[in-house]
């Protein structure tokens, strides 16, 4: 067995309330049909704040743009390098904030394997090389990243964590998801963008992961991992997305996910609950990536769950919106930290292109 026994999380400086978003994206559009549409999908998006690594977004501060609404948009090269010049240190920060949550720090917990998660930037030598000289690890760690695998790609980062834990007592795993989502602006008018436009922000989080035993001997509560379950939704492969474009990274997000997510997600369930021997009505708590709104009313529906069974779910989207890869890792955070009894159950569940589907079950342990 392994044991989460800390998630830390971060988010850029620039905190800007999504009514004000929707007034930058106004007047970005310069188009009355756009706004309108906008203006619709914002009020419904529930969603109060989101978080950027730029300032464009937010009327009060102008001191790190890269939008002028007056100027050509800025082309992939551009964004890539505001990326490179911001990831890692967002990463870094959820790193201690991890560390700090268990009394350590990076030094003194001594990582032995790295995996680092993103979806939204690219370069050579990437973040993992930068973490790896700003914790001064060792030259020669274990590490790996996953990239473009999307919004649920924290699930295959604990997979692997999972597996090297159980083969390793003594290994200590870093996981950490980034992504800067909002370098991807794109005023243009369609469904997939107006979509985009409306839920996605920045945000990283880091996962410590030990074996069971090392958790015992150091008494170290957390997250007991129980085991995964992934299911590709090949109808869906058209409804989820990257296009790397000479101007930014498209998403492709089609309006018709929540309606075939919740189509799905009883099925999808009852086929996890085989592979992991559980019946889904024996679960205490549910994590569910807040993809938007309407993504977790439909699961909400469909499991005949409550609002209180996904409040994490629906906090995380109001405080954050969706930040792709670390946003589970938000959710998952909250309910580690909240009230809980021993040995309660909890299913996360994170949708990603393809259509693909992760899911993890979780057992609290003390």
């Amino acid at each position: 067995m392994s044991r989460i026994i800390s998630i830390g999380t971060a988010v850029p400086k620039y905190g800007t309330r999504q009514n004000d978003i929707l007034d930058f994206m106004q007047a970005a559009y310069k188009n009355d049909t756009a706004s309108r549409k906008l203006k619709l999908l914002f009020h419904q998006s529930g969603i109060n704040k989101r978080y950027s690594v730029v300032s464009d977004f937010n009327a009060t501060d102008s001191e790190n743009c890269i939008f002028s609404i007056d100027e050509p948009a800025p082309n992939v090269e551009e964004r890539l390098k505001v990326y490179k010049d911001h990831a890692a240190l967002l990463a870094m920060d959820a790193i201690q904030n991890a560390c700090k949550k268990i009394g350590t720090n990076s030094a003194d917990f001594k990582v032995t394997h790295l995996i680092t998660v993103t979806c939204t930037g690219l370069y050579a030598p990437g973040i993992d090389t930068e973490i790896m000289e700003q914790l001064n690890l060792p030259n020669d760690i274990f590490r790996t990243s996953i990239n473009f695998m999307g919004c649920n790609a924290a699930f295959p980062a604990m997979k692997i964590a999972d597996l090297i834990a159980k083969t390793d007592e003594n290994a200590k795993i870093l996981i950490v998801c980034v992504e800067l989502c909002t370098l991807h602006f794109q005023a243009k008018d369609n469904n997939d963008n107006l979509l985009s436009n409306t839920i996605f922000g920045d945000g990283a989080a880091a996962v410590l992961v030990v074996s069971e035993k090392a958790a015992k001997q150091k008494n170290l509560k957390g997250l007991e991992m129980d085991g995964f379950y992934s299911l590709l939704l090949g109808k869906g492969k058209d409804y989820m997305g990257w296009n790397i474009k000479p101007l930014n990274f498209e998403m492709i997000l089609d309006p018709a996910i929540p309606d075939f997510i919740g189509e799905n997600v009883k099925d999808i369930v009852l086929k996890a609950g085989t592979g992991l021997n559980f019946k889904y009505p024996e679960i205490d708590k549910w994590a569910v990536h807040p993809g938007g709104k309407k993504i977790l009313d439909a699961v909400k529906k469909q499991l005949d769950l409550s609002t209180d069974d996904l409040q994490y779910s629906y906090q995380v989207l109001a405080e954050y919106g969706n930040m792709s890869s670390p946003t589970i890792l938000f959710v998952l955070n909250e309910m580690m930290y909240a009230n809980h009894k021993p040995n309660e159950s909890i299913f996360a569940i994170g949708f990603g292109p393809g259509l693909s589907i992760e899911t993890a079950k979780f057992t609290y342990a003390g």
